[in-house]
C-alpha cells in the first residue's frame, strides 16, 4: 500500500527520488520499464503537494518519455485537476475524459455521488469499481470544492455523456463478441473514442 510522506519536504524528496530512479533506469538500460509505477505516483504527489508549476513540467517530460502509455485512472485524475488549475482547460478536459473512460467509477466516487453498477467485463483491473474505492484519502482531500464543480459540470455535460454511451455500447458488443477477429476491431474503437479531443489539445 502506498503511503504519502507527512510533510511537504518529504513529498518533494519522494518526487526527486522517483525521478532519479527513472533516470537511472534509462541510463542503465536505454529505457524506463517502471514496473512499480513511479511515473504515476509522481502525479499523486504533485497534487497532494499542490505544486502546479512542478506538475506542468513533469507532465511535459512524462508525455515525451511515455508517448504511448495508457496511464492509470488516479494519475489521470491528478493530471486533469492540476491542468485545470494551471488554466490549460482543453488538455485538462482531455485527461478528465480519459480518466472517465479508464474507470467509470472514479469521478462519482470522488464527488461522493451514486454510480451506476455497470455489468460488463472490463479490459483491465484499472476499470473495476474496487479500484475507484481505493483512491487515497489524501488525494480526495486535495481536490477542492472548485475542482469538484469543474469535474461535475464536465461529467454531466452532453459531450461526456455521449462518450460514456459510445463506450458502453462498444463494451456491450465486446461482451457478446467471440474470437480475436471480432473483438480486435471493437477494442480499437474503444481506444479511439477520444481521438478528436486528444488531437485538439496536442
Amino acid at each position: 500500500m502506498f503511503s504519502f510522506p507527512k510533510t511537504d519536504k518529504g513529498i518533494r524528496s519522494r518526487i526527486a527520488s522517483y525521478k532519479a530512479s527513472m533516470q537511472k533506469e534509462r541510463r542503465a538500460h536505454g529505457f524506463i520499464s517502471d514496473d512499480y509505477g513511479k511515473r504515476y505516483l509522481v502525479f499523486w504527489l504533485y497534487l497532494v503537494l499542490g505544486d502546479v508549476k512542478g506538475a506542468s513540467a513533469y507532465l511535459r517530460w512524462y508525455e515525451k518519455t511515455f508517448p504511448d502509455d495508457v496511464g492509470e485512472p488516479v494519475q489521470k485524475l491528478c493530471a486533469a485537476v492540476l491542468l485545470h488549475r494551471a488554466g490549460k482547460q482543453r488538455k485538462a478536459k482531455y485527461y478528465l475524459a480519459s480518466l472517465m473512460l479508464s474507470n467509470l467509477y472514479v469521478i462519482p466516487e470522488v464527488l461522493g455521488e451514486e454510480c451506476e453498477n455497470y455489468k460488463t467485463r472490463w479490459l483491465s483491473n484499472y476499470a473495476a469499481a474496487e479500484y475507484a474505492e481505493e483512491t487515497p484519502s489524501e488525494i480526495r482531500s486535495a481536490i477542492t470544492d472548485e475542482d469538484k464543480t469543474w469535474i461535475r459540470e464536465l461529467h454531466e455535460s452532453l459531450e461526456f455523456r455521449r462518450y460514456r454511451q459510445q463506450f458502453m455500447d462498444l463494451h456491450e458488443r465486446l461482451d457478446k463478441a467471440k474470437g480475436y477477429e471480432n473483438r480486435a476491431p471493437l477494442v480499437r474503437q474503444v481506444g479511439s473514442i477520444l481521438n478528436d479531443l486528444k488531437t485538439e489539445c496536442t
